[in-house]
């Protein structure tokens, strides 16, 4: 590890970059990334009005969803989801994501619970 300190990844904080106000997205799925370090969920948000925003949601890594029961086709373009999750401090529309809830009804746990990422 001290021969190459520049080839470490780094890894950053949830609190450096999420609020810890916990919030629910309603929307549909338009990708599912299942890649390392983290996956992302992409989706369509309506408000009230009928305007859509585009989110991106950061979840965990697929080694972890895998212990959670996820897998790689667990969502699907097109899926309708309520994701909770906390937003981004920047205002952006990007979120971290603790838990999805598809279509289906099943709870499916993203990463901690405990508000703390």
């Amino acid at each position: 590890m001290l021969a190459a300190p520049g080839l470490m990844p780094a890894h950053h904080s949830f609190a450096a970059e999420y609020t810890s106000k916990l919030i629910v997205l309603n929307g549909t799925i338009t990708r599912f990334a299942w890649m390392n370090p983290h996956t992302r969920i992409f989706l369509n948000v309506m408000d009230k009005s009928g305007k859509t925003t585009k989110w991106e949601c950061e979840g965990s890594g697929p080694g972890g969803l895998m212990s959670n029961g996820w897998r790689r086709d667990s969502l699907k373009a097109g899926d309708h989801v309520m994701i909770e999750c906390f937003p981004a401090k920047s205002g952006a529309h990007v979120c971290k994501a603790r838990a999805v809830k598809p279509a289906n009804g099943t709870r499916l746990i993203m990463g901690s619970t405990d508000g703390v990422g």
